[in-house]
This record gives C-alpha cells, structure tokens and sequence, in this order.
C-alpha cells in the first residue's frame, strides 16, 4: 500500500512540474544564428558583424577638422571615410554626423547631446 501512495505522490509532483513549465522564448537580437557554420566551405572563419544593423549601431564620437576627413567611433571602433563597420561603408563624416552606405542605401548617424 505505501508503494503505491509514494508512485501517486510521485506522479502528483511530476505533473504539477511540467503544468508549471514556463515557455521559453529566445531573444536574438545581436546574437548569432546558432545553426550558421563558424567556418565557410573555403576555410574562411564566419564574422557575425555582417549581422549589424543601423539601429543598432551608436555614434560614440567624432574627431573632425575641416582640413582632414575626420574618424569616428562606431560601437567602440574607430572608422575613417571608406572603412567598413560590418556590411556598412563609411561614406562621409561631419562635425555632428556620419553617413554609412548599404546596397546603395545611406543611413546617417547622429552624433546625440548628453543630457
């Protein structure tokens, strides 16, 4: 008789943990697909900064002077006109802002005001 009562305790308790499982959802925004190769068929190691989009990139700061093409920092990294941030091309860069260029799209970053 107890062996039963400790089963049906036991299934009791099982059941009522997977009633209270909660759903999982994955958030994957900025990270990596986890089904994606880390290796090209060529050898060449996968960069998922291909994966930024404009959103998400953040003007950190500008070092401009109108005798020289200035540079910028875009997400910690620091970018001069025609270098690359991800699949972005630096186009231009100005006192306040940056122009990136994508499959003939431009997109401007601007410089914000601390409050």
């Amino acid at each position: 008789m107890s062996k039963r009562i400790f089963l049906i305790m036991v299934l009791v308790f099982f059941a009522g943990v997977c009633l209270a499982e909660e759903n999982f959802i994955y958030g994957s925004k900025g990270k990596r697909d986890p089904f994606m190769p880390l290796v090209t068929s060529q050898g060449y190691i996968v960069s998922i900064e291909d994966e930024l989009f404009a959103s998400d990139m953040n003007l950190e700061g500008i070092i401009f002077d109108n005798q020289s093409q200035g540079m910028a920092i875009i997400n910690g990294k620091v970018v001069k006109i025609g270098d690359n941030i991800g699949s972005y091309t630096v186009l231009q860069i100005e006192a306040k802002k940056v122009v990136l260029s994508k499959d003939a799209e431009r997109f401007v970053l601007e410089l914000k005001k601390e409050e």
